[in-house]
């Protein structure tokens, strides 16, 4: 032995709800210890201490750790979480490791805290379509759950209970999705063979080990399990639609579909598998009736989704199916990197990804131009892809993320980054609210609210978040008797509003924000106007 290294474990930082880079991870992954350690001596003390602050090692709220399960685990290193789950590749895996290799790109992309809420073990072979059916729906949040009962949380439901979270990724809402494997279904395994190239230079035993391969396909999904799919998603949609969650973002990967056409797949893979993806948009992603801008919820149509697409090779993912990883924990680490660095209210085109060497399929050139003149919304018509969903391809600095998009079906809520700035502002506010909720409501209490929002929005037209050559043309606050009808101030409710042009957008963007002082919450309101 040549040297000892200690290592001093990094404590859990305290939970900052300011911040606008933190994911949650809620998904499938082996727990390493297994049962028969206790959960004392396989768990860290910083992360332990954490979770008996938070109420889930004693008292009404406790839940098993042995294995983890169901609870939320503060992970700020991707070794802190190889400490407790498989990394994949094991001789347990099956090449669906996907929640394992998202959080792993999430730190490699930049990323510098998540949660990991496991819900079990990743699909197996022997998984039937019930039995996905099943673990689907532990991931999600539980129907009719209160965000303030602890008891109810469960899966993404724990999001209630994560004020600092920004970001959302379920890995395996695709393969859970996906009712049966395409591509390689029925073929075993073949091991290249060809001759030696190589003599024999030494008299030891050296046992190479083979590459790991798997006998299915990576999860593709037809028409009906799309349909599955986007179902799941829009249970978590409405689940976000709620109070503080609004802040929130599900970032999704676009699963991969199986191919329909035969013949056109011979002839030109990409042109028709992107078509497939034009038909899944269609029936799924509808875009309204109108103007396109009704409403910030229009099934997964919603500017709290935001989906990543194609799937990704990696210098890690040859643990999984095909080498393919779902694109979300890439997206999110590289969301999470652009907040550290350049403002989460900017575009995060501009980040370098990390790590990624291919994609499947590079995408035909037409669906990855943004259009060059004003998109129609309303009209259901074929707009390009890089349009609707956040592409990652290639650019002339290398493989890079394309576009960031929400799923929104109109131009004011589209730009990802537009949604991440509302968040802010929204965030921002709340944590005002819950300092002054039990003040009387008056006129100094208007002051105050008023005085905080304006150097608030001044700060990010300083940062260039928003447009306009003066203040004045950039945003208003206001936050008096105008604002608030009598019946507000008889129920203690007080109301600002706030009006900004974001930047690179030519809507104004009308957010108002409601406290209710007489109770013990605080509530937010977003309502979009378009002006000419």
């Amino acid at each position: 032995m040549s040297r000892i290294v200690f290592e001093k474990e990094r404590p859990i930082a305290q939970v900052d709800p300011a911040r606008a880079d933190v994911a949650c991870f809620v998904g499938l992954a082996r727990y390493l210890p297994g049962t028969t350690i206790p959960a004392a001596q396989a768990i860290p003390p910083a992360i332990m201490d954490w979770l008996n602050l938070q109420g889930w090692v004693t008292g009404p709220f406790a839940r098993s750790l042995s294995p983890i399960f169901d609870v939320p685990i503060p992970i700020e290193s991707y070794l802190a979480f190889t400490s407790l789950f498989d990394a994949g590749g094991s001789t347990a895996s099956f090449g669906t490791d996907y929640l394992a290799a998202s959080v792993r790109t999430f730190f490699a992309q930049g990323g510098k805290r998540c949660y990991i809420v496991r819900m079990g073990d990743p699909v197996a072979p022997s998984d039937t379509p019930a039995m996905k059916a099943a673990t689907l729906s532990v991931l999600l949040p539980t129907t009719g759950a209160e965000l303030d009962d602890q008891r109810s949380w469960h899966g993404a439901g724990h999001l209630s209970g994560l004020p600092d979270v920004s970001f959302l990724a379920i890995p395996d809402l695709p393969v859970l999705s996906a009712s049966a494997p395409a591509g390689a279904q029925g073929q075993e395994p073949v091991s290249p063979a060809g001759p030696v190239q190589f003599e024999e230079c030494s008299n030891e035993d050296v046992t190479v080990t083979p590459p790991l391969q798997y006998n299915a396909a990576a999860p593709r999904l037809t028409l009906d399990d799309y349909t599955r799919w986007a179902l799941a998603v829009q249970s978590v949609l409405q689940f976000l639609s709620q109070g503080q969650l609004r802040e929130m973002l599900l970032v999704a990967a676009f699963p991969m579909p199986q191919d329909t056409g035969v013949a056109a797949a011979q002839e030109n893979p990409s042109a028709s598998l992107t078509q497939d993806i034009h038909g899944v948009i269609a029936a799924v992603m509808p875009e309204p009736a109108g103007d396109g801008e009704t409403g910030l919820d229009i099934g997964i149509s919603s500017a709290f989704l935001q989906l990543a697409y194609p799937w990704l090779k990696t210098t890690s993912s040859q643990v999984l199916l095909e080498e393919l990883e779902s694109p979300d924990g890439a997206l999110v680490g590289i969301l999470a990197r652009n907040a550290l660095t350049r403002g989460t209210f900017t575009s995060a085109v501009r980040i370098q990804p990390s790590e990624i060497y291919d994609v499947s399929a590079i995408l035909p050139a037409q669906e990855t131009r943004v259009s060059a003149t004003p998109l129609v919304w309303g009209d259901n018509s074929t707009k390009p892809l890089v349009e609707r969903i956040s592409l990652f391809g290639p650019s002339p600095s290398g493989l890079a993320l394309l576009s960031d998009v929400t799923a929104y079906a109109g131009e004011s809520y589209r730009p990802g980054r537009i949604h991440r700035l509302v968040a802010v502002i929204l965030r921002a506010s709340r944590t005002l609210g819950e300092q002054i909720v039990f003040q009387a409501n008056g006129p100094l209490l208007w002051a105050r609210v008023q005085s905080f929002l304006l150097q608030l929005m001044t700060r990010l037209w300083q940062l260039n978040a928003l447009d306009g050559a003066t203040i004045q043309d950039a945003f208003s606050v206001r936050c008096d008797s105008s604002t608030m009808t009598q019946n507000d101030l008889d129920n203690g409710r007080l109301v600002a509003l706030v009006t900004f042009n974001a930047a690179s957008t030519i809507e104004l963007i009308r957010v108002t924000l409601a406290l209710e002082t007489s109770g013990t919450s605080s509530q937010a309101n977003v309502v979009l106007q378009e002006i000419s």
